[in-house]
């Protein structure tokens, strides 16, 4: 097994759209290709010497078979260069970039691109019924899609994510107000990272469709506003209308995005000149109780940290995605040590948004150039899994 360190050459994302915003016109496998040209141009390395693609995908579309394959071969990647998309739900992108790292650090291949995407905006309304003789005639029901996925139909008689989430509440005796604050904060420090310029090198512009024959440049994410603690406040509860904490305002939205980077062997960058960004210190996931599968964005963490020889005191800023900020808030009750004041520092889910087989990339994407801006060495990203996973890694700036 080979034993070097396995460096990022490039990290991009698009712009994150609103479910049904300005990038909702465009398909999944449009936005991979972006972000993959995208990443390809930004790291100076050409298209030809790329030797993997890993892709994550959760709502995945039958008219784009294995996207990886598909948009790798549409930014220039040699059809001699295999390609695989991954399916983890929320871990997907992380998914991606996990394994292209196991097969860098195994000498399989000393170079890939591994990214995650989703277009919540397209996820199709499904027909399960017509392929038999009982369904010769009489009306059919289509089922949304997006739905289920957002849904466990394995806990209780099958249970949105925000439902089982408000499990957390009760499990850490979470208030509403700590919540809010956690939402409030999210928008208040995406919007002054995008002011402070920090994501303006990166995010990619994407040219979208408007109307019949026009366009519009989406460059920004559209989920960051100056939201009031007053309307957090004001806000109802979604999921548990009777009692509940969870709102929509306290929750992610639903989003269109892609992320990207070019993963290496040290030695494969030395030979192409190129000074990496950050090197991937190390990632893991756990498996937590399904029904409180919000846990696995902070259970992640104690393990993921041992295996990289790292402590919470010298970890620079963490980011764990906001799912919901019930995730957040439970996390600093279960984990002392977890620094407030460098979590979530730029904002997560709730105000840049969580599109979900994207997330996991986006987050390391983010971190890398987070960590530069902020003359900062390691950062930790994690998140929550639907079906009861954690997933993480460590970066660390070069």
């Amino acid at each position: 097994m080979a034993s070097e360190r396995i460096v990022i050459l490039g990290a991009v994302r698009t712009p994150i759209g609103s479910i049904g915003g300005g990038l909702s016109g465009i398909q999944a496998e449009d936005l991979a290709t972006t972000a993959l040209r995208a990443v390809l141009e930004q790291s100076g390395v050409a298209a030809a010497a790329i030797q993997y693609t890993c892709m994550g995908w959760v709502m995945q579309d039958p008219r784009s078979p294995n996207i990886a394959r598909n948009a790798a071969e549409r930014v220039g990647v040699p059809y001699t260069s295999p390609a695989t998309t991954f399916h983890e739900n929320c871990a997907s992108g992380g998914a991606a970039v996990h394994s292209m790292a196991r097969r860098i650090a195994l000498g399989e291949m000393s170079i890939g691109l591994a990214g995650g995407v989703e277009s919540m905006s397209n996820v199709a309304r499904y027909l399960y019924t017509g392929r038999t003789r009982g369904q010769l005639y009489g009306d059919m029901k289509l089922i949304d899609g997006l739905f289920g996925a957002l849904t466990d139909t394995h806990v209780g008689k099958g249970e949105l994510m925000g439902l089982m989430t408000e499990r957390i509440v009760e499990r850490y005796g979470l208030t509403r107000e700590e919540q809010d604050e956690v939402a409030y904060l999210s928008h208040k420090h995406a919007l002054a990272a995008w002011e402070e310029g920090y994501f303006a090198d990166y995010v990619v512009p994407v040219e979208a469709p408007r109307g019949r024959k026009g366009s519009v440049t989406i460059a920004r994410d559209e989920g960051p506003r100056p939201l009031s603690r007053e309307e957090l406040a004001a806000a109802r509860p979604y999921f548990k209308p009777d009692g509940g904490t969870i709102t929509t305002l306290n929750a992610s939205s639903m989003n269109d995005a892609a992320a990207a980077l070019v993963l290496a062997s040290e030695s494969k960058a030395r030979e192409l000149g190129i000074q990496p960004l950050a090197t991937l210190r190390g990632f893991w996931n756990v498996g937590v109780e399904r029904a409180y599968m919000g846990e696995g964005a902070f259970k992640v963490i104690p393990p993921l940290l041992e295996r990289s020889g790292i402590t919470f005191d010298e970890v620079d800023y963490f980011e764990l995605n906001e799912a919901f900020a019930a995730v957040v808030a439970a996390a600093f009750h279960h984990l002392p040590d977890l620094p407030r004041e460098r979590t979530n520092q730029w904002g997560s889910g709730i105000a840049l948004g969580h599109p979900v087989g994207c997330t996991g990339a986006r987050q390391i994407v983010d971190m890398v150039h987070q960590l530069h801006r902020r003359d900062s060495r390691l950062g930790v990203v994690t998140r929550c899994v639907g079906g009861g996973i954690g997933s993480g890694e460590v970066v660390e700036r070069l």
